[in-house]
């Protein structure tokens, strides 16, 4: 795994690329508010992270305990402070409770890119939901980040996570034999790309 690049300067640009303060994003769609992830997101975001239909391409075991939960956002709201990286939480504009998330790290600067990961909880699968906050957070990053590319790794056999980046523009670019080791089980990673002209957006 490469190296993280810290952006510490809000006001910062390398090669065109923007680097706005992460801490205050807010993204709107038809039925979703996207927000960085708050601690009152914890037992949310338990069930999120406990749910084994949303686990079960993950790269890690679901959580067992709420104390994995107040890790976690710990670590996210440590990141977002420093300007390392970025999760944010989605939320129906009927609810407030985090019902999935959607984040942005390993990001480079100098070239303009990075990946992203979501997660959705199970129960608000086969909605559509998925697709519209991912459709806003692409644009998000092309056209305020001024990023120029955005990758995303995924289990193989993960299809419904496959169509859903295929129809966001991605496109399969390789296969990483045998990188992940999870609970003893051995898997395969596909790498997704998506660049800026893609899409028709000039960064």
């Amino acid at each position: 795994m490469n190296e993280v690049t810290t952006l510490s300067d809000s006001s910062q640009t390398t090669d065109n690329m923007s680097i706005r303060d992460l801490k205050s994003v807010s993204l709107k769609t038809r039925r979703l508010n996207i927000r960085p992830l708050q601690k009152k997101d914890c037992n949310a975001l338990f069930k999120v992270y406990s749910d084994f239909k949303a686990m079960k391409y993950w790269n890690h075991s679901p959580y067992e305990t709420i104390n994995q939960a107040q890790l976690h956002i710990e670590k996210v709201l440590n990141s977002i402070e420093n300007n390392t990286s970025l999760k944010l939480a989605m939320v129906q504009h009927s609810s407030d409770e985090l019902i999935g998330t959607i984040n942005l790290f390993n990001i480079h600067p100098e070239s303009r890119r990075a990946e992203i990961g979501y997660i959705l909880s199970s129960s608000f699968w086969g909605q559509g939901l998925m697709s519209e906050a991912l459709s806003a957070f692409i644009d998000y990053c092309f056209e305020t980040l001024r990023l120029n590319r955005l990758e995303a790794e995924i289990n193989p056999e993960n299809e419904a996570s496959s169509r859903l980046l295929k129809k966001c523009g991605f496109k399969v670019e390789g296969l990483l034999k045998e990188r992940w080791i999870v609970d003893g089980k051995v898997t395969d990673s596909e790498i997704y790309g998506l660049l800026s002209s893609n899409i028709g957006i000039k960064t």
